[in-house]
Order: C-alpha cells, then structure tokens, then sequence
C-alpha cells in the first residue's frame, strides 16, 4: 500500500543529534492520532537504537536520520545510519554484540523486538535501515478523564469502573492535577473535595482563574453540609456525588455532563464555526481554458480541517490543498488561521515555484507561537502551460495521475511543515494529457475506515471509481467517487475528506 512520509531529518552522529531528533519525533506524534502506548513505543525504541549507534560501534557512522510514515495499516519508523552493519533481527554471539554493544547482554535489542509489531534490517554499500512497524488501531478516539483522589484505593475502585469506556489518567491532589492540565488536555475532571496540598474545590478554582473553567468539572465527597454544596455550585461544577460511588451511577453522571456539555458548547461554537466553513469551502479557479477544476469535501461533524487556497495571475495559477491535523473545532480554528497566513504568502509568491511556498509556509510556522501549536499537511501546485503541472508536498498524500488504462502514483513527497528550522522540498513536473485527470486528496478519504481491512476497501473502492468515471463529465464524476465515498465511509465519515479532481480538456 502506498505511504505518506511524515518526517524525513539527517543530522551528524552524536548524542545531542539524538536529542533533537527525538524531540521533533515527539512533536509529531502529539499530533497524530495515535494511541499513547504506541507513540511511546516508537520514542523509547528510536531512543535505545540511536543512543547504541553513537556510543557503542568501534567505528561510528558520520550521520544518523529519522524517517516516519504511515500506511492505512501501519506506522513506520526507520533509522539510518552509514556505519558498520549490524542486524539485530538476526542471533549474534556474545563477542559479535561486544563490537557493537548493545551492552548489559544485548537487552536493548530485547526492548526493541518488544515493543515493535515488526522489525526489518537492511544494508547496502552505502548505509544501514533499520525499519520499525506498529499496526494502526481503530480510529475511535475515548473521553479522557482526569481522576483527582488522594485516597489510593478509591482511586484505583474508579479506574475499574471506567478503564474500559475511557481514558484515564489520575493524580493525587489538585496541586499535580494542575501542572498535569498545563501541558495535557482532558474532557472531563472528577476530583474528591478534601485533599493534601490542594482540595477539589480550590483546584477548581484555581482552574477559573486560568481560564481552563470550560472542562466540565463532577466533585465527589463524603461531605453534604449545605455550605460545601452551595460553594461548589457556585464555582461552576456539574454534578456533586456522595461517596461511595456506585458504578451505575458514576456513568451514568459522567455521559449526562459529557452530553451537556457537548450540546452546550456546540452551540456557542456554531456561529463562529460556519462562518469559518464557509470562508474555508473548497474555491479553487484557474484563468486557462485547458484545465478544469471540481472539489468536493466531507467533514467528521464538528468543524473540518481541510480547506484549498489558489492564485490567478495571467495564465500561470498556484494551487495548495491543505488538511489540519484533526477533526474538531480547534482543527477548523487553525485552518482558519493557516489560511489567512498562506494567502499572504501567496500574495508574494512565484506562482511556477510550488517548492517556495511550501518552504516559507514551514520555515514560518516553526517560528510562529499560534502556527507551531498544530500541524498541517499541504500540497502545492503550479499549472505550466496547456498540459505540464509541478507538485511539491509536505506530509501530504501521493496524488494519483488516472489515464483510462490505470492509476499511476506521483512520487513527491516531503516533511510536515513546521518541524525543522529549514526544510526544503522537491518538485515533481507531470504532464496530463487531453482525457486524464490528477486526483489531489486528503487523507481522509482514505482513511475514514474504522480498521485497516475497511480503509483498504474503501482506497480499492475509490480508486475503482476514478477510473470508471473517467469518461464522465467533471463534476458527474466526482459526484459518483463522492458517493461510494459516503456509502463506505458512512455519514458523518471519522475524519475529513476533501478531493480535488484536475482535468485536461
């Protein structure tokens, strides 16, 4: 199956090149939807073999590099170096892992063959690959709850009541639970009254004086005097519980704030949200009469993330299509935000030089404090002529170039934007042909499958329908791929889906 490059870095071999690349790895992978157990999998594992392959070969390699992509089916992180060759997935002698020690007994190949799904070596004349695979878990996104109990039993009877609906993280008192919420997001707080250092009732307020008192917030207490319950109304609190808790009730109380809270919030968010959707709704023009354009988009309920920007000056026309990471308010948020910027640099850009605009785009957003907040994956593209198109790409997927005898992949590709200081993409120059059409798309229309079996069918199915509808008119054709689209995918699909279809007249 084909795959989309994430992350691609190459720095000299040393324990502080590890570091940096490390934390751009971690960066990335607080953007993906991936669980955390795999995405801390991923960081101890790049984490024990890079740290070997600069403290522990009698010759090091002069460089070390990271590449991260994702399939519809996996992750895959590789790690290569230009030293010595040595393969961990096959049994080496005690004497052989001494020359490249993977020390204390080869245990941190052990931790490796652990925590990875897959493992695969590869060396040529040149450099060594060692390639880590994880499968990709279904899309299905739990209410993270923070559980603030000083009582280490009660604690643990909560968890059980509500490890399998959601997930959970606890502390102790509400002075922890506050440096936790600085740097972590929740949907919900359930938090004892009385506590060491810092109680529920103070965490709460605290919370209100950090402007954080939008999390629906449930207190739980032995305690019923009417001046702690009358506080605690006051301070905004959705639910009040007396211990002990049944489980029962604990849901039942958790989904009745959890859809209170959604219903409310959505609503004040609406206003805001279409008039951001539709400042963003796919409107792409080109002056040529050799190319014709048509869109269409899917969002996953809550706002949407993608969005295409264009620029017209004489014959020649620059195009990007971009996809916010994520699929909620804050993702149509941001989009927002990055669209703004980028039609500012489009305002100044070579539009036959889709390479600058992407450079500029990420060399500014790895400066800029709202920008760097998220990610975004972007592909840009200018028209040259009657049939010649170039494309670079950043983090986005591959487009597909559809002729009436098969799809064929255009291999361009390149890093998220924003990660690295300096980050510069390639081009890639295509000719389309009178009857041929390139398909540009997010990756959502790929991925909106719960598990890889349906993401596979629905890509298969997609696919299927390009080349079926070739002889279609434009907009006729889209509507039909868009259609399959919707029956697989369902309706909302659990991610956004723009396509974009070119065709040469």
């Amino acid at each position: 199956m084909n795959s989309i490059l994430l992350f691609s870095d190459t720095k000299p071999t040393s324990l502080e090149s590890v570091r940096v690349l490390r934390q751009s790895l971690s960066k990335i992978l607080k953007n993906l939807e991936i669980d955390s157990t795999t995405s801390n999998q991923c960081l101890l594992c790049f984490s024990e073999w890079s740290t070997n392959l600069v403290l522990h070969p009698i010759q090091p390699s002069k460089t070390i590099s990271l590449v991260l992509r994702k399939s519809s089916y996996q992750w895959q992180m590789d790690i290569i170096d230009d030293g010595i060759p040595w393969d961990p997935t096959e049994q080496h002698q005690d004497s052989e892992i001494s020359e490249f020690s993977l020390k204390c007994g080869g245990r941190g190949i052990d931790i490796i063959r652990n925590q990875s799904d897959d493992i695969r070596y590869h060396s040529t004349k040149n450099n060594n690959t060692l390639s880590l695979f994880w499968e990709r878990s279904p899309s299905q996104k739990q209410p993270h709850i923070l559980i603030v109990e000083d009582d280490a039993v009660q604690s643990k009877i909560l968890q059980a009541y509500l490890n399998s609906d959601f997930s959970i993280t606890t502390k102790p008192n509400g002075k922890e639970a506050l440096l936790f919420l600085k740097n972590n997001s929740v949907d919900l707080i359930i938090s004892d009254i009385q506590m060491p250092e810092m109680g529920g009732l103070e965490l709460r307020s605290q919370l209100e004086k950090e402007h954080n008192f939008s999390i629906p917030f449930i207190f739980l207490s032995r305690l019923q005097d009417t001046n702690t319950v009358n506080y605690a109304a006051e301070l905004g609190i959705d639910d009040f519980l007396q211990k002990p808790i049944q489980k029962k009730q604990l849901i039942h109380s958790i989904t009745r704030v959890l859809a209170r809270f959604h219903q409310v919030y959505h609503a004040l968010s609406e206003q805001l949200n279409q008039k951001i959707t539709h400042t963003l709704l796919p409107r792409v023009e080109t002056h040529s009469k050799k190319w014709k354009l048509a869109t269409q988009q899917r969002t996953a309920g809550q706002g949407g993330g993608d969005f295409t920007l264009s620029r017209v000056n004489n014959d020649n026309t620059l195009l990007l299509l971009a996809d916010v990471m994520g699929h909620d308010e804050s993702a149509t948020f941001f989009s927002y935000a990055y669209a703004g910027y980028i039609r500012g640099l489009m305002q100044h850009a070579d539009l036959t030089q889709p390479s600058q605009l992407l450079t500029q785009l990420s060399n500014n957003a790895f400066k800029d404090q709202l920008l760097s907040q998220t990610m975004l994956t972007a592909c840009c593209l200018s028209f040259i002529g009657d049939d010649t198109i170039k494309i670079s790409s950043a983090g986005h997927p591959k487009p597909l170039h559809i002729t009436p005898e098969r799809i064929d992949i255009i291999d361009t590709e390149g890093t998220l934007p924003g990660l690295l200081p300096y980050t510069h993409y390639q081009e890639t120059t295509i000719s389309i042909k009178h009857g041929e059409r390139l398909a540009l798309f997010t990756d959502g229309l790929f991925e909106s499958g719960d598990t890889s079996s349906e993401r596979e069918t629905l890509e298969k199915s997609i696919k299927e329908q390009l080349i079926n509808t070739l002889h279609l008119p434009l907009e006729q054709a889209i509507n039909q791929v868009i259609k399959t689209f919707d029956t697989l995918a369902g309706t909302p699909p659990n991610d956004d889906a723009l396509l974009l279809l070119i065709e040469n007249q």
